[in-house]
């Protein structure tokens, strides 16, 4: 499991540290569902509030507040928003 930040000033903190090239916040709908796509960086996400549910080829996996995922760049995946939608801290290195 990664590392769980206190707030997003230590999460850009280390994003920075680690490399990465912007951090923004992003906000999601309630019961959004993405189909499969890809994104040209990579990325750490730190869920803020909310939950969602991302499904990879290696399989499924739910982070709700205070959970941590990384993500390469070109791999396929697809995101399943809760009830609540969903507030992330975004890293990404382009």
């Amino acid at each position: 499991m990664m590392k769980s930040y206190a707030n997003l000033i230590e999460f850009t903190a280390q994003a920075m540290d680690d490399g990465f090239d912007e951090v923004a916040q992003k906000d999601w709908t309630p019961n959004l569902a993405v189909e499969k796509h890809t994104h040209p960086f990579d990325v750490r996400v730190q869920v803020s509030a909310g939950q969602v549910q991302l499904s990879l080829a290696s399989g499924t996996q739910t982070y709700g507040a205070g959970q941590s995922f990384y993500l390469a760049r070109n791999v396929e995946h697809a995101e399943q928003y809760g009830p609540e939608g969903a507030h992330f801290w975004v890293a990404r290195k382009l």
